[in-house]
């Protein structure tokens, strides 16, 4: 193999040697950095900038969990029986919320389904926080996706009566 290497080098003329050394000795070293080291070196430049932003986040987190901490608990809450579907569309109706779902219903074990397809999420959380002490269901489950409108969500709510 080597006495080919050398039988095709010295058929070269001398400037294509030196033009074949200039190539190997710049060209490659090159293409391995521009081929394969840059490469790395921005994926771990974006890994570390992931990294910052997840303590950013998690610090961020942690800090609500001590504001949290520090309000005041709510008082006990009365329980009541159950208001059913027509008492939760009365008070959809009464917060102007009526026309943004989609879906209310209750099967045979009365647990309710209620689903938005676009709602602002401020008039949502509000009426939320002021009508579930009241209702007489848990929440037993609550999903929401972001909507196409911004400041808006999509929301699934399932609701159960407490065990007691």
């Amino acid at each position: 193999m080597s006495a080919r290497l050398i039988d095709l080098l010295s058929r070269l003329a001398p400037r294509e040697r030196v033009l074949l050394a200039i190539m190997l000795g710049v060209a490659l070293p090159a293409g391995l950095i521009f081929g394969l080291l840059l490469p790395l070196h921005d994926m771990r430049n974006a890994a570390l900038d992931d990294r910052s932003d997840a303590l950013a986040l998690n610090l961020w987190v942690q800090a609500r969990v001590v504001e949290l901490q520090g309000l005041p608990q709510p008082e006990e809450t009365i329980v009541t029986a159950p208001i059913g579907t027509s008492g939760i569309e009365q008070a959809l109706i009464e917060r102007g919320l009526r026309d943004a779902v989609s879906q209310l219903s209750a099967d045979s074990q009365g647990v309710v389904t209620l689903r938005f397809d676009e709602v602002r999420f401020g008039r949502l959380a509000d009426w939320l926080s002021e009508a579930h002490p009241r209702w007489g269901y848990d929440i037993a489950a609550l999903r929401l996706d972001a909507a196409d409108t911004e400041g808006s969500v999509a929301a699934a709510l399932t609701l159960v009566a407490p065990d007691g």
